[in-house]
């Protein structure tokens, strides 16, 4: 960004550090010869100044001494609530896990020793032990 030729979209990003008197250097040289020439982003940075003099003439709401207190209480209510579920699902995690192996090691032996996956007809299996069906039908 060019400081010396900055476009209307760009002063308007700046505005509020410019009013605030947070921007320094060639931003806020730029900013000030901008809005010198530009009656739009003038106009912006005036309404800008009157809202913050509006905000710091407002009465500022006082604050119970018992508030800061009371969050608290409430904040610490709820996570002593919310405690009971996460330990619940701290055990019902574990439960699982316990399962899922469980499962795992049965499943493995169970496909060791071929008791689980593609079954054998009836006849191969005979023909694995050496024994020969006659008709060579399955029975």
């Amino acid at each position: 960004m060019n400081m010396m030729t900055m476009k209307c979209d760009e002063v308007r990003l700046l505005l509020v550090s410019f009013a605030d008197g947070a921007l320094a250097g060639a931003r806020a040289e730029a900013v000030r010869a901008h809005v010198a020439g530009c009656a739009a982003c003038r106009e912006e940075l005036a309404q800008l100044a009157a809202d913050a003099e509006l905000l710091r003439r407002e009465e500022k709401p006082e604050v119970p001494a018992y508030l800061g207190t009371r969050i608290t209480a409430v904040i610490r209510e709820r996570q002593a609530g919310a405690r009971p579920w996460y330990g619940l699902s701290q055990v019902m995690a574990r439960i699982a896990a316990v399962v899922l192996v469980a499962v795992g090691v049965w499943l493995g032996t169970a496909l060791a020793r071929g008791m689980v996956g593609p079954q054998q007809s009836l006849t191969d299996r005979l023909a694995q032990l050496g024994i020969e069906l006659q008709n060579g039908e399955d029975k």
